[in-house]
Parts: C-alpha cells; sequence; structure tokens
C-alpha cells in the first residue's frame, strides 16, 4: 500500500462530514488497509450493541401475523412458515377475490338476473387461487424450494390446501349473501363444479406447469358456458342441474382416485 489516509480524512470519512468522492475513496482504501482500520475512531459499545441486534435478526427471524395464526391453529412451525411464504401473485387472488365477489354481489341485488355473474364466477375462484399458488412461472423461490425435503406433491398439496380453504369460505359466505339464499344447499351449488375443476388442474400439472393447467381448464369452462349461452333452447345454468352435479361428483371423484394413485406411486 503506497498511500494512507491522513488523521483528517479518517476523522471526516467517520463523522461523515467528508465530501462523496473521498469518501468513495476512504471506503475502498479501509477494505484493503489494516493499518487505517485501525486508526479509524470507532464506538465498541454501538459495535458490540449493533452485532447483537443483527444476530437476533438472522437467529432468531421474527414470525408474522399469518405464521403466528397457522401455528395457533395447531399446524407444525415449519409447515406454517411454508405456507406463510406464499407467492405474491397468490396474496394479489386473494384480494382480488374479495374484490369479485363484492362487485357479484352488487351487481346480483341491483340487477335483474345479476345473480348470474356470481354464478359463473365462484366455481373459477378456487382455480385461479390454486393456478398461482405453486410453480416455476409464479413463484420466485420456486428454484430454492423444489431442492428441499417439501418439493414435489407435499408441497403442490399444503398449497391448495391454503388456496381453497379460504376460497371456500369466501365463497360460501358471500353465496349466503345472494338474494333468495336461504340454505347451505342453494349457497354451495357451485362447490363440485369448482372441486371438479381444482382436481382436474391438479391431474393436468403432470403434464405441464400448473398455471398453463389451470388456463386449460378455465378455458374449457369458458367455452362451455359461451357454448350453452348461444345455442337455442339451452341455458348456462344447466351446469348447475341436479343431473350436471351427480356428473361432476363422479368427474370429481376420478380426478382424486387418479391424483391419489399417482402420489402413491410417486
Amino acid at each position: 500500500m503506497s498511500w494512507h489516509l491522513t488523521h483528517d480524512q479518517l476523522h471526516r470519512y467517520a463523522a461523515h462530514t467528508a465530501d462523496d468522492v473521498t469518501a468513495m475513496s476512504a471506503e475502498a482504501h479501509l477494505t484493503h488497509c489494516a493499518r487505517c482500520r485501525s486508526l479509524l475512531p470507532a464506538d465498541q459499545e454501538w459495535l458490540d450493541r449493533s452485532w447483537a441486534d443483527l444476530r437476533d435478526i438472522v437467529d432468531q427471524p421474527r414470525r408474522g401475523l399469518v405464521e403466528r395464526a397457522l401455528t395457533a391453529v395447531g399446524l407444525r412451525e415449519n409447515t406454517a412458515k411454508l405456507l406463510a411464504a406464499t407467492p405474491q401473485l397468490y396474496r394479489a387472488w386473494l384480494g382480488a377475490t374479495v374484490l369479485v365477489l363484492a362487485m357479484a354481489l352488487v351487481v346480483a341485488h341491483e340487477v335483474p338476473r345479476g345473480s348470474l355473474l356470481f354464478s359463473f364466477t365462484a366455481p373459477v375462484v378456487p382455480l385461479i387461487g390454486v393456478a398461482l399458488a405453486y410453480g416455476r412461472g409464479v413463484d420466485p423461490a420456486h428454484t430454492l424450494t423444489s431442492v428441499t425435503p417439501l418439493a414435489g406433491y407435499r408441497l403442490l398439496f399444503l398449497r391448495t390446501a391454503a388456496v381453497l380453504v379460504p376460497a371456500l369460505v369466501l365463497c360460501t359466505s358471500a353465496a349466503f349473501l345472494m338474494p333468495s339464499v336461504t340454505s347451505l344447499a342453494e349457497a354451495v351449488f357451485w362447490l363440485l363444479p369448482a372441486l371438479a375443476m381444482v382436481a382436474g388442474c391438479l391431474a393436468l400439472s403432470r403434464w405441464m406447469a400448473l398455471s398453463a393447467a389451470g388456463g386449460v381448464v378455465g378455458s374449457a369452462w369458458l367455452l362451455a358456458l359461451f357454448l350453452l349461452g348461444s345455442a337455442d333452447g339451452l341455458d348456462p345454468l344447466l351446469l348447475f342441474s341436479p343431473a350436471a352435479q351427480a356428473s361432476w361428483a363422479t368427474v370429481f371423484a376420478v380426478l382424486a382416485g387418479i391424483i391419489l394413485i399417482r402420489v402413491r406411486t410417486a
């Protein structure tokens, strides 16, 4: 080292009174010069307190509200931490779900036949959430989680459960606020189609990304609505008729069986 900082330069750097050029030059020099670092005045008490605070943050990270709530209801700490670290797109979906359901309720109460909006929207709410809850395209931490013991089906189903529970609660709560809904059966007419589409999305995820699988299933739902709405003598509400509900239940049972077999043989 052919030169060293003067006492005046060290003092001004430590007191934060040096100009930007001098400060950057001093920092670059101090990185490589132990002699000048030893002359730099330092508050040892402040350093010790700062290191203690840093160790506390690193060794004992603060748990967020969601993580504490999940732990309080009985989930293990590692599972609660994993579910709390959901992708930002999933959290955006949750906020959008509340907004969409609120708008659907307003339309249902203010517009003739406005309840159709809720009828056709509610079944795809869980599907969209599942599509945004797991996968390389939607989760910035997917590369890291994919090499952990929690990767694969366990993480997929944990994230799916984390989506389904709030989706079912929100949609059911909104359904009870719809006009003329007086019983549980009238409030959950959308449930079997929703579960069948989620199962279809999970089944298709074997061959494509979960988000792409959700897009395929969602497009099929929209196509069915369009075909029934444009055909003479047919009504999109046929998708919720008793015969259709039996078909949805059958589809869901078959797809759930396929997923279970796939998980056991993986």
